[in-house]
């Protein structure tokens, strides 16, 4: 009877043994499949979001074709090639059915496909010679490629497909946290289980055998205390003893079943922390992305404009001056310059986004301070004339030399009058010195403008910040100008200084060391 009453009791012990086995076994296979999900979910967004920042790319291509007249036909290829390669990531992953609740994944992707088709066949179609149209057909056609396909808004498309891969990959995240906490929970149970089972066998079995008994009491109170490394000591061939003996072998597989299932426990931990990381890390690059390609349209906006500006300023004075052929013939020369000069800037902004940099490169020479002001306030005269400012060079201006990039330094002189010229009264002037002192050649700009507070002076040359006069007299500005001025000057060792004028108006100063003085000068700012 006794025999027949331990067989049932260590059989009830083995089974909750091996139920903590399968439930760990069944929560590692959950997890497994959860993870497996996530990941699928994760880079099926990851695709849809390229293809959409390739279209976007693409887009901006079209419109610099559209308003330069040229544009690299290898960019256009490189982005077409990059989107097919994601549909057929897509194509791959569609089947494996992320997670419940996705249907029709096959046919999004067949639409984006035949999408980014007719999207490729219109930009071909728009650089046909023999099939020439109005721009501005062109433009609606090729633009109502890039977000329609037979009346189906494709940015809608895209954007509900990233949420609901976004929404999918977060599910399976939680999924599988939640199949972790079942684990443990079950394993729970099942330990307090084989507990209360070892505690009630002690209780019955000391009162019917009292100490012929003890020692395998003692055993199960171990082995319900976590200690599977117990033994019950047993030895002969007495029916204690065969208990001993299979209380023994019953505390080992328990202590391999605990050891199986902190390892497996220790892998899944480990497999959650590896996806973690990993989406953190795109998380953070594609932050990183954004914010270059921001900074970079940022800084070709007002690289732009001002060459622009000089451009339009000249055809207004030829426009006006038609009786005169001398004075066409210098306008148009200034315009030629000026387009020369927005060919050059586009280039180096164009070369520097290639290379993922946004960095200038500089050529040092010896120049006269002169001979680089002198150019700059000329290319200028138009603007400052068609927006009834008076622009005037010092009287009598010294000749420094210096060691510097000419065009860079012109390139800021130009941003800081062009500022000057913007802000500044209609009938005020604006006025331009060279001077020295110990150990800097100096450039001031004097304007008449609304000037700047102190607090804003402190903060000038921050990207993207613009005083209160800026935002209300040029609300379309992009707060980028004194920023780029000052990483001209500072690459070639100098420094740029904002000073409130008496009188009303802002000076802007900026000075390089003279030449044959050591700088700290590099090849890029």
């Amino acid at each position: 009877m006794i025999r027949t009453r331990l067989a049932v009791v260590f059989a009830l012990v083995a089974l909750l043994a091996l139920a903590q086995s399968v439930s760990a076994w069944w929560a590692a296979a959950s997890a497994a499949d959860h993870a497996e999900r996530s990941v699928i979910a994760t880079r099926m967004l990851a695709e849809y979001l390229e293809i959409a920042g390739n279209k976007q790319r693409l887009k901006a291509w079209f419109a610099e074709r559209m308003l330069v007249g040229e544009a690299d036909p290898a960019i256009r290829d490189r982005l077409t090639a990059a989107m097919w390669a994601s549909i057929e990531e897509l194509r791959a992953l569609a089947p494996l059915e992320p997670a419940p609740g996705i249907s029709g994944e096959r046919e999004d992707v067949e639409l984006v496909a035949l999408n980014v088709a007719t999207l490729e066949r219109a930009l071909r179609e728009a650089e046909r010679p023999a099939a020439w149209t109005p721009p501005d057909e062109q433009w609606r056609s090729v633009i109502l490629a890039f977000d329609e396909l037979s009346g189906r808004d494709m940015r809608d498309l895209l954007g509900k497909a990233v949420h609901r891969h976004e929404a999918a990959s977060l599910r399976e995240s939680a999924l599988l946290a939640e199949a972790l906490e079942r684990s443990r929970w079950a394993n729970l149970g099942l330990s307090l289980g084989v507990l209360l089972l070892a505690v009630l066998a002690v209780i019955y079995f000391v009162r019917r055998l009292d100490r012929p008994f003890a020692r395998l009491a003692a055993l199960t109170g171990a082995l319900a205390s976590g200690d599977y490394g117990a033994r019950s000591g047993l030895d002969g061939g007495d029916e204690f003893a065969k208990i001993g003996r299979l209380m023994d072998s019953l505390a080992s597989r328990i202590g391999e079943a605990q050891a199986r299932s902190a390892a497996l426990q220790r892998q899944l931990d480990e497999l959650v922390g590896e996806r973690t990381r990993a989406l953190t890390q795109a998380y953070e690059s594609l932050l990183g992305v954004e914010a270059r390609r921001r900074q970079f349209f940022a800084e070709l906006s007002h690289e732009l404009r001002t060459p622009v500006t000089v451009i339009r300023g000249e055809a207004d004075l030829a426009l006006r001056g038609r009786g005169d052929p001398t004075l066409q013939r210098d306008a148009l020369r200034r315009i030629s310059e000026a387009a020369s000069e927005l060919g050059g800037r586009t280039q180096d902004l164009l070369d520097a986004a290639r290379g993922g940099s946004l960095e200038y490169a500089f050529t040092p020479r010896r120049w006269s301070m002169i001979d680089v002001v002198r150019p700059a306030v000329a290319q200028m005269q138009a603007v400052a004339s068609h927006r009834g400012v008076a622009l005037g060079l010092g009287e009598g201006a010294p000749v420094l030399e210096i060691e510097a990039d000419r065009e860079r330094l012109q390139q800021a002189l130009v941003v800081v009058l062009d500022n000057a010229l913007r802000y500044s009264p209609v009938g005020s002037s604006v006025r331009v010195a060279i001077e020295s002192d110990d150990d800097a050649v100096l450039v001031h700009v004097d304007d008449e403008g609304p000037g700047m507070a102190d607090e804003e002076l402190e903060r000038a040359f921050e990207p993207h910040y613009r005083g209160e006069a800026g935002r209300r007299l040029d609300p379309q500005g992009m707060g980028v100008g004194l920023a780029i001025v000052r990483r001209i000057v500072e690459a070639q060792g100098g420094s740029v200084e904002l000073t409130p004028r008496a009188g009303g108006g802002l000076r802007v100063s900026f000075g390089l060391p003279p030449a044959g003085v050591a700088t700290p000068t590099g090849a890029t700012a």
